[in-house]
C-alpha cells in the first residue's frame, strides 16, 4: 500500500480568487487512482474510493475570497489492485468550474430524438431535459433558451431553437425543464463514415440577462435490434464489430485515444466500429 499527496496552493493567485466572490465554484475530477480524499483549506470535502470514475465537489463555502487557498488531494493506493500495475494519483483532467449561483447542473442537459426514424428524418423532434440549480440565497425566475447548431458552427446556422416559459426555482433548490425543439431543416445523420455532430447551446436567462451558457454535443441517429434481421443503424443493417480496450499507459491513467499509435493500429483501421474503454 502507498499513499501520495498533491497540494495546490493559490497564494500567487489571491487577487484572482477575490474576483470570484458571489460566484459558485466547483472542482471536477475525471479520476484519481485510488481511494481519494480531498480537502479545501483544511476542510474535508469527501472520499471517493473508485479510481476510474469521475466525481465533483462544490467548494464555494470553503474558499477565502481575496486570500490564498489550498486544495489537497490524497490518493491511498492499495494492493492487490485492478491489475499488475494500475498507476496511482491524479492522472486525468481536473477542472475548476465557475458559474453564477443560478446555472445548469453538472451533466444537466440530456438530449434525445425519440421520433427520428426512416419515415421521419426531416422535422426531427429534439427532446431536451435540463436541470437548473439555484445556489443563491433567494428565489430565481428563469427561462431556458436552447439552440441546436452544427458542431463548431454559429447561431446563424441554427436548425432548431426553443424557449421555455418562466420557471421559479427556490433558493437552494433545483428544477427540471423539459421542452422540444423541432428542426427547420433535415439534420445530417450520425453515421460510421460521417459522424456528424450538433451542439445544443443552453442559455439560462434571468430578467433577460444570460447568467449561464452550457454546450452539449450529440448526433442525430436511430437504431434498432430485431430478432430476425439483427442490428440496424439509421435503417441500414450492419454487423457489430468491436473490441474491449483497456486504457493504455497505466502509469498515467490516460485513455487509449491519447496514446500515439503506429499506422494501422487505430480501431477504425482494424475494421472495428465499437471500442468501449475498460478500466
Amino acid at each position: 500500500m502507498a499513499t501520495s499527496w498533491v497540494v495546490s496552493a493559490g497564494t500567487a493567485r489571491a487577487s484572482r480568487w477575490a474576483k470570484l466572490k458571489g460566484k459558485t465554484v466547483r472542482i471536477d475530477f475525471d479520476g484519481v487512482y485510488m481511494d481519494s480524499t480531498v480537502w479545501v483549506n483544511g476542510h474535508q470535502l469527501g472520499n471517493h474510493p473508485y479510481g476510474y470514475s469521475p466525481f465533483s465537489y462544490d467548494i464555494t463555502e470553503y474558499l477565502k475570497f481575496g486570500e490564498s487557498n489550498t486544495i489537497t488531494v490524497k490518493a491511498n493506493h492499495q494492493t492487490p489492485s485492478s491489475r499488475w500495475y494500475s498507476g496511482s494519483g491524479i492522472g486525468r483532467d481536473v477542472d475548476l468550474v465557475i458559474t453564477d449561483p443560478v446555472h445548469v447542473d453538472r451533466d444537466g442537459v440530456v438530449v434525445t430524438t425519440p421520433e427520428l426514424s426512416d419515415s421521419n428524418k426531416t422535422q426531427a423532434k429534439t427532446h431536451l431535459k435540463t436541470v437548473v440549480t439555484n445556489k443563491g440565497n433567494k428565489d430565481a425566475s428563469v427561462k431556458v433558451v436552447q439552440t441546436v447548431i452544427p458542431r463548431g458552427g454559429t447561431p446563424e446556422q441554427a436548425i432548431a431553437r426553443v424557449e421555455s416559459a418562466a420557471t421559479n426555482i427556490a433558493a437552494g433548490a433545483s428544477a427540471t425543464v423539459e421542452q422540444d425543439a423541432i428542426t427547420t431543416a433535415a439534420p445530417e445523420l450520425w453515421t460510421l463514415d460521417n459522424p456528424n455532430l450538433y451542439t445544443v447551446r443552453t442559455e439560462i436567462k434571468q430578467e433577460d440577462r444570460v447568467v449561464d451558457s452550457y454546450d452539449v454535443d450529440f448526433g442525430y441517429r436511430f437504431f434498432n435490434f430485431d430478432a430476425n434481421t439483427g442490428f440496424s443503424l439509421n435503417g441500414e443493417g450492419m454487423k457489430l464489430k468491436g473490441v474491449c480496450m483497456h486504457h493504455d499507459q497505466a502509469h498515467s491513467l490516460r485513455g487509449h485515444t491519447r496514446r500515439p499509435r503506429a499506422p494501422g493500429q487505430t480501431p477504425q483501421e482494424h475494421g472495428v466500429q465499437l471500442h468501449p474503454r475498460h478500466p
